[in-house]
């Protein structure tokens, strides 16, 4: 593959040279995740990262965002994140970014390519739509079926499916600029109409629909209960993804399930809010202070809390209104947490709390990272994680050179 230059937005492979280095340029410490190691770049700053499992293999490859640091799944291997780079654009609905697209990028598939390199290590029935020359960009019927049943970038192919389900014209023409012209505040008001286009009471729904020389009606045609398939099909794979278990208690609340969303968001509050999509699935219309689409929609819910959840030591911290700012105090938490597994000899146990320390909400001053790479270094070396710990020890190194 590295010497494979064409193909679709990723197109910029390392090499073994640049991999073998003791500080490589590319690798962002602090930002990537701290058991990732960039393989494929683009052209803007975006990789495509394998990440490393506590049994020292690759686990899934990420799609890592440099605006910010989310990340998304692409696939169990480098092959799978390719081939979902190259045919995601003929999935259906459109493709929606994190931000404006820095660049277009003219998609190269074919024998000679980085896409046919993945084609040789992927069922058969996928890999001929990488070994296509004709650059024909239309969407295949049915690929997202075929692409699920092969177990090919399922989790990827689930959430473009899931945003598909709740796009809509609102979604398409509703911008910043034009909640700036008609006096719609946007993040307190705009977003959450994007997300749910039910909550766009209906005299705006007459401005916009005049705006935009439509039907009221015609603004509006979100399929939640697709959304919500994908979303659970994802939620019995992984725990981890905390968009999924947002549009999960969402649908809960939509259906008068107050048990069933608090269910949801408890889970999705665990989980990072590098991996929630918020911006692609419009979750960010919450205060910033309440940190989590999950803990501000779990506050509202209140009333139906049970002595458990009003309890949960992780939950006030989102409750908490202290000089101290939230982020800090998810980091200080996970801190403890992995200070007292360390202590106890669960080391294993201590690197998660370490790695949820770093990469929960981030940190507000770069130099904790460094003390954190240090410890989770330790305990993947004292629990047995040894790739871990090598990657631990890289982004360490790297962080010492960015902040001489």
């Amino acid at each position: 593959m590295w010497l494979r230059e064409l193909g679709g937005e990723f197109d910029q492979p390392v090499s073994p040279t640049e991999l073998l280095a003791e500080t490589p340029d590319f690798i962002w410490p602090g930002f990537m995740l701290p058991d990732s190691l960039p393989l494929v770049g683009n052209r803007y700053g975006d990789w495509l990262c394998l990440r490393v499992g506590a049994d020292d293999t690759i686990s899934e490859v990420i799609h890592w965002y440099h605006g910010g640091g989310d990340w998304m799944p692409w696939g169990k291997s480098l092959a799978e994140a390719i081939a979902f780079d190259s045919l995601r654009s003929r999935l259906p609905g459109r493709w929606q970014y994190y931000a404006n697209i820095a660049a277009q990028f003219d998609r190269q598939e074919g024998p000679g390519t980085i896409p046919g390199w993945a084609a040789e290590h992927l069922p058969c029935p996928v890999g001929q739509w990488l070994l296509d020359p004709s650059g024909d960009s239309n969407e295949i019927p049915g690929l997202a079926e075929l692409l699920i049943q092969h177990d090919v970038a399922t989790t990827a192919v689930h959430g473009e499916c899931a945003l598909a389900a709740l796009d809509s014209l609102l979604r398409q023409r509703l911008e910043p600029w034009v909640a700036r012209e008609l006096g719609i505040q946007w993040d307190q008001d705009a977003v959450r109409w994007l997300f749910d286009n039910e909550l766009l009471p209906p005299s705006v729904c007459e401005r916009l629909a005049k705006e935009f020389d439509c039907e009221c009606g015609d603004l509006c045609g979100q399929d939640w209960e697709a959304a919500r398939v994908h979303a659970a099909a994802v939620a019995a794979r992984r725990s981890d993804l905390g968009w999924a278990n947002d549009l999960l208690g969402w649908t809960a609340e939509r259906a008068k399930d107050p048990k069933a969303a608090i269910t949801a968001y408890r889970q999705a509050l665990l989980c990072s809010s590098f991996a929630d999509q918020s911006i692609r699935f419009r979750t960010h219309w919450f205060r910033e202070a309440e940190g989590k689409f999950a803990a501000a929609r779990l506050q509202d819910l209140s009333a139906h809390w049970d002595a458990n959840l009003r309890d949960d030591p992780y939950l006030r911290l989102f409750l908490e209104s202290k000089e101290q700012g939230l982020r800090s105090r998810v980091t200080n938490h996970w801190m403890r947490l992995g200070e007292q597994a360390a202590s106890d000899g669960r080391w294993a146990d201590s690197y998660d709390a370490y790695y949820r320390a770093g990469w929960d909400m981030g940190c507000d001053d770069l130099h904790v990272y460094e003390e954190l790479l240090q410890k989770l270094a330790n305990a993947a070396t004292r629990s047995g994680q040894r790739s871990r710990a090598e990657l631990a020890k890289t982004h360490l190194a790297c962080l010492g050179n960015r902040m001489r």
